[in-house]
């Protein structure tokens, strides 16, 4: 008789449960995305798009060292719709404006033009919340330059060696100390010219960079405010894609 009790008990509480909803119910499989690799034009720029990318970016010269930079979001239920997320027409470049990106040269103080990947993100600010791995400048800290290093146009700390992190700038082979840069490199997004995915070319250039403005041109880099940078590197994932036009 206990058995018996025992069980309609268990049963009912199974059932009392089952009716104010604490069992979870079989869900639906998640909806597939609708995005598409797909080639379709931001205020005014054709651009390639691939089927997992989240944002784009779009960098269009306007003068020597200006450009109006253009942030999209991608539509959650639209196979290739964007949205503008910002417009600014006051972007810097370069101070020797741009260059074919497949001929650039170091130390040219050009933008590279073309199409990037963007994977990877860094500061001297505490991490902002990003999709993109972050890493926050300590002291040591140095983006590669030397041509004949193996980490070459790569983020490094000079205790782990490798690169002569000694030699000035102004050397061919010299590296960036990015603590001298508190200003411009509170935020800055790596854009992945002449790196991986791309073929690794020694004196093509290193360190190209979207980062926030400083008092003028750039040696290459993309400036925009602090808060577009933010805008931007909390939005980004990784492979996504940035333009540069003239």
């Amino acid at each position: 008789m206990r058995t018996r009790r025992t069980a309609l008990t268990l049963a009912a509480t199974v059932s009392l449960a089952t009716l104010a909803g604490l069992t979870t119910a079989p869900q639906p499989a998640a909806a597939a995305s609708p995005w598409v690799a797909c080639t379709t034009v931001l205020d005014g720029v054709t651009t390639r798009v691939s089927a997992t990318q989240h944002t784009a970016t779009i960098v269009n010269q306007s003068a020597t060292s200006w450009a109006t930079v253009s942030f999209f979001t991608r539509q959650a239920t639209q196979a290739c719709g964007f949205t503008r997320v910002f417009v600014t027409p006051t972007a810097r470049l370069g101070y020797n404006g741009t260059t074919d990106g497949a001929t650039r040269k170091q130390g040219s103080g050009t933008t590279p033009l073309g199409t990037y990947t963007m994977s990877q993100s860094f500061g001297l600010a505490a991490p902002p919340g990003t999709f993109l791995p972050y890493r926050q400048v300590r002291t040591g800290d140095y983006w590669v330059e030397d041509n004949d290093s193996a980490y070459y146009n790569s983020y490094r700390a000079k205790s782990l060696g490798g690169f002569r992190w000694w030699l000035p700038l102004s050397d061919p082979n010299g590296s960036e100390y990015l603590p001298n840069y508190p200003g411009q490199y509170e935020y800055a997004i790596v854009v992945n010219f002449n790196r991986t995915p791309d073929v690794r070319i020694p004196y093509r250039g290193a360190g190209i960079f979207v980062h926030v403005l400083g008092s003028g041109a750039t040696a290459g880099c993309i400036g925009v405010t602090k808060g577009q940078v933010l805008t931007m590197i909390r939005a980004i994932h990784q492979g996504d894609r940035i333009t540069i036009v003239s």
